[in-house]
């Protein structure tokens, strides 16, 4: 090996240990993913398939070494593959590719001691490399609806990477059984040219990947309540005032529901505080069960919540507010052998013209709740400058029909 090869191969050996550190720290200190912990196990096999490379003079035969490099490099694609698979959670692949690469390692040992074929053997891990690479893309690419811009990038620097090893894979099979010097030489340029680039540029967009994970991960975090595993009141008022945008903007209904748990100090002086908890949990299931995909559903306070409803009209917000108050107090906790019964209280309002803000209309959920909880809890009150007198002197919500 010329010395500019060398450099280049020990740049890359040095650049493969600060990777697989990386990713183990990442593992380490971000909630142990699994799929950095494998990504640190691929670097790990790249260090060893680049140091295999290095030392080739140290194996007892040609054929030693082009296996012992072949199996390395075998091990950092499909881990690299893995890695993919366990952070999208990917349905799309057989959740054991192992055979497969042991396939690929057999077909790898044919070219190398039974069929010595140089091109075909040099072919073997570029031409399996190029497969996974562009699979590792799909992947990205298909484990959402809406692709952030740091997956866009390394989906896209992923293909044009995989796209260099089939080239180079094309090459290896120019050069036919015995090595031909000229097809070699072309070989080994087009690899120094494209290899380094596309294995550190494809590593370091990986890691901005990861980057931008934990970053949602942290966003999410912080809008949700921990107990409950509700939105926060942080997260309610932020998707609620899109909401509320839009209802301005398209002049259709919003409604919302403010409720908390009746006497809930009670059950926390009576039971103690770990029941206070699981009455939490109890009542945040019984008001998110069977709730639509844009409905929103938060703890906003001690034992306040709200449900924002947007397209829901205040008879139909008002009618599930009731739905909601009879399902709770038909479902009593389990802290005791007989259970215990729960009660709440419901306050609706939809959004009014006379709204200067998402605060306004939460405000008269609010009043409408305090309302229903002085008059004798476990009822609804909807928030009256939206009740209407019917022709036959009942009360009703207004644009009920």
């Amino acid at each position: 090996m010329s010395s500019p090869f060398f450099y280049i191969i020990f740049s890359l050996m040095l650049s493969s240990v600060a990777l697989s550190v990386a990713f183990y720290i990442a593992y380490a200190n971000f909630g142990r993913q699994r799929h950095a912990l494998t990504w640190a196990v691929a670097f790990l096999f790249g260090t060893l398939q680049f140091g295999t490379t290095l030392n080739a003079q140290s194996f007892p035969s040609e054929s030693a070494y082009l296996l012992a490099e072949n199996a390395c490099a075998i091990m950092l694609i499909t881990l690299s593959l893995r890695g993919h698979c366990q952070r999208t959670n990917c349905a799309f692949l057989p959740r054991n590719i192992w055979p497969y690469a042991g396939v690929v390692f057999l077909v790898a040992g044919l070219f190398t001691v039974i069929f010595p074929h140089a091109g075909l053997l040099q072919a073997v891990t570029p031409a399996y490399a190029s497969i996974t690479l562009a699979l590792s893309s799909w992947i990205i690419l298909a484990a959402r609806d809406h692709t952030r811009a740091s997956e866009w990038a390394a989906a896209i620097s992923i293909a044009l990477f995989g796209i260099t090893q089939a080239v180079a894979a094309w090459l290896s099979v120019m050069q036919g059984a015995v090595h031909d010097e000229t097809q070699l030489n072309a070989f080994l340029h087009f690899m120094f040219l494209t290899l380094p680039t596309g294995y550190i540029t494809t590593s370091m967009l990986i890691i901005l990947m990861m980057a931008s994970d934990i970053s949602e991960e942290m966003k999410e975090i912080a809008v949700r309540d921990q107990l409950t595993g509700l939105f926060n009141r942080r997260g309610f008022i932020e998707l609620s005032e899109k909401a509320y945008a839009t209802a301005r903007r398209t002049n259709t209904p919003l409604s919302v529901i403010m409720t908390d748990i009746d006497r809930f100090k009670f059950i926390n002086d009576k039971f103690g505080h770990a029941a206070g908890d699981v009455a939490l949990q109890h009542f945040a299931r019984l008001v998110s069960e069977d709730r639509r995909r844009n409905d929103v559903v938060a703890r906003v306070g001690g034992e306040e919540f709200a449900i924002l409803l947007p397209g829901v009209k205040p008879r139909d917000a008002t009618a599930l507010a009731e739905e909601l108050c009879q399902k709770i107090g038909a479902s009593p906790m389990a802290l005791t052998s007989a259970g215990v019964s729960m009660t709440s209280s419901f306050g609706v309002a939809t959004i009014s013209k006379k709204d200067t803000s998402l605060d306004d209309m939460i405000r008269r959920a609010d009043r409408a709740l305090y309302r229903s909880k002085h008059a004798g809890r476990n009822q609804v009150d909807l928030e009256s400058s939206q009740i209407v007198r019917a022709p036959d002197g009942s009360l009703r919500p207004a644009h009920s029909t």
